[in-house]
């Protein structure tokens, strides 16, 4: 809970300013902020006990749903204790604010701690096991906490692994709410959480262990690298084992119980302690280099060794002196040894020797010369040089798989927009359909041409259904010779122009769900740092705002 990073949307109110508002606490200072709220190291004055408190925007207070689960979810928070969960003390509104107050870690995440890197198997262990007991300890009071990843682990001083971030950790029993379903973090987010979020239960939690798990070890998701662990670092096998059943796509097949690998994880552990016995560990993650598969054969002892230091000496003087010589600017003269000879300044010498040439005469310079009469040659603007361009502007990369997210979350907001997607789909043809039979009738008035007529009516309306059953924006020259045809045709774009928008109104509120799971998942990378992620987010957001048909075209399905 150390790092912070700034985001766009919401803004921290300075701790002076919270001071009245919390009598009981002396406020010290932020801690971190982001698009959902702020958190602030505090001490509670009666038991002098440094807290967390968070505060949550206001315009989250105003919506009664929101306001319900939130109630929920702290009550449920708080009848947890356990060692390896953040403690929940209090919750309530003030200022119209929602607000809660957590037990303080003052250590870092394990993704601040170890992003990137392997971690010892046996530290592995030790800080998985710890997670699972508090896991199985959240699943046995009925919440899941449905977001389990490295920087929601924070490590205590003593690093001790405690599960944090309970935003979007929900009793079993409630429903999921407008936005939700496109939480989780990909790589991490078990299969149903994506195809039938509706379904998620505890053993979401299991798969997003076993893909932790496998991350710790190995410093790499399944996702990156699915080889088993023990191949790419020579771990014991035993681990593969535990990550291939916890992430198994079907929820039956997985672990029936955190306290499960718990215990599975602690035999590995013991065995590990009885065949390498040595000092306990470091508690913090460190790097450490893959374990060699074979073992290495030390050299013997030579009575030459005196030999072998004077040639290695030798020759370490000899490139050094080479080095300090090349370092030197080249001089006039004979050339030296081992260094390009000076070039002779000519410039100075001439006349001075009948063995000397010459300047060449200069080439001719065969440039293009702009033509004063011609105004287009006259007004052409060199480039500018090299060391005169303006710098682009640096662009930060994403951590995560921000096109992974993306797909998946459209991918959720186009089911649950599917029955409207299909009734207006419908509707389009159905006007189509229509407007076809309007014209045939007209087609049958005609004395002459009329069955020629009707078959190129028939062939320019199964075009038009084969891309999607809209009427173009300009009537078909090969329609112009039928009666009547201009006022038909108005009639069916106008009918056309009606669904397109009683279908945007349908689409309204998906488009804010939409958003609203956007804007929360941004909160969520907050602890990542994930400057690019959250950019590119932004503009996706920016984008559903600002352009009328951009969210309609990726429910349709557009690219």
């Amino acid at each position: 809970m150390s790092d912070s990073l700034e985001l766009g949307g919401f803004v921290a109110p300075e701790p002076a300013a919270l001071a009245p508002l919390f009598p009981g606490y002396e406020i010290q200072g932020l801690i971190a902020t982001g698009g959902m709220g702020a958190v602030y190291c505090a001490v509670q004055k009666s038991l002098d006990r440094t807290v967390a408190l968070k505060i949550l925007p206001m315009e989250l207070s105003s919506d009664a749903a929101f306001c319900a689960g939130f109630e929920a979810e702290a009550k449920a928070m708080a009848r947890l204790n356990h060692p390896n969960l953040i403690g929940v003390y209090d919750f309530g509104e003030v200022a119209g604010m929602l607000y809660i107050i957590m037990e303080f870690v003052p250590g870092q995440s394990i993704y601040h701690s170890a992003y990137g890197l392997a971690i010892d198997q046996q530290e592995v262990a030790r800080l998985v096991t710890g997670i699972c007991h508090g896991l199985a300890h959240a699943h046995e009071n009925g919440i899941i906490h449905r977001d389990i990843k490295p920087s929601n682990i924070l490590l205590d001083l003593n690093a001790q692994p405690k599960i944090g971030d309970f935003g979007l950790a929900r009793p079993i029993e409630r429903k999921v709410e407008e936005g939700e379903e496109i939480f989780g973090t990909p790589h991490y987010t078990a299969p149903e959480v994506v195809n039938n979020p509706h379904s998620v239960d505890y053993r979401a939690d299991i798969f997003s262990v076993g893909v932790l798990l496998h991350e710790l070890l190995t410093g790499k998701l399944p996702a990156s690298d699915p080889r088993p662990a023990s191949t790419i670092i020579h771990c014991d096998s035993r681990f593969d084992t535990i990550v291939r059943r916890a992430t198994q796509p079907l929820p039956a097949a997985r672990y029936s119980s955190a306290q499960e690998i718990a215990h599975d994880l602690q035999v590995i552990a013991a065995s590990l302690v009885s065949k390498t016995p040595r000092t306990a560990a470091a508690a913090a993650p460190r790097h450490v280099q893959p374990l060699r598969s074979h073992p290495v054969a030390r050299a013997r002892k030579s009575s030459g060794t005196p030999m072998v230091l004077f040639l290695l000496a030798t020759v370490a003087a000899i490139a050094g002196y080479a080095i300090y010589a090349m370092s030197q600017p080249a001089k006039t003269g004979p050339a030296q040894v081992g260094t390009p000879a000076a070039v002779p300044d000519i410039s100075k010498n001439k006349g001075a020797s009948s063995e000397v040439e010459p300047d060449p005469e200069p080439e001719a310079d065969l440039t293009p010369k702009p033509n004063p009469d011609d105004l287009s040659s006259a007004d052409v603007t060199p480039p500018p040089a090299a060391d005169e361009m303006p710098e682009p502007p640096a662009v930060v990369e994403p951590k995560s798989d921000v096109a992974g997210f993306f797909a998946r979350a459209r991918k959720i907001m186009q089911d649950r927009t599917k029955p409207t997607v299909t009734v207006y789909r419908s509707d389009l043809r159905a006007n189509l359909s229509g407007f076809e039979r309007s014209l045939k009738r007209q087609t049958r008035k005609m004395k002459s041409g009329g069955v020629e007529m009707d078959k190129v009516v028939e062939k320019t309306i199964a075009g038009w259904m084969s891309e999607g059953g809209r009427i173009p924006e300009d009537l078909a020259a090969s329609l112009s010779g039928i009666p009547e045809v201009r006022g038909i045709y108005d009639d069916a774009v106008q009918k056309q122009t009606g669904l397109d928008d009683t279908f945007q109104q349908e689409l309204s509120k998906q488009s804010a769900t939409y958003i609203l799971g956007l804007e929360k998942h941004i909160e969520r990378l907050k602890p990542e740092n994930d400057i690019g992620a959250v950019d590119l987010i932004e503009k996706e957001i920016e984008q559903t705002r600002q352009t009328k048909d951009y969210f309609s075209g990726l429910m349709l399905g557009a690219p």
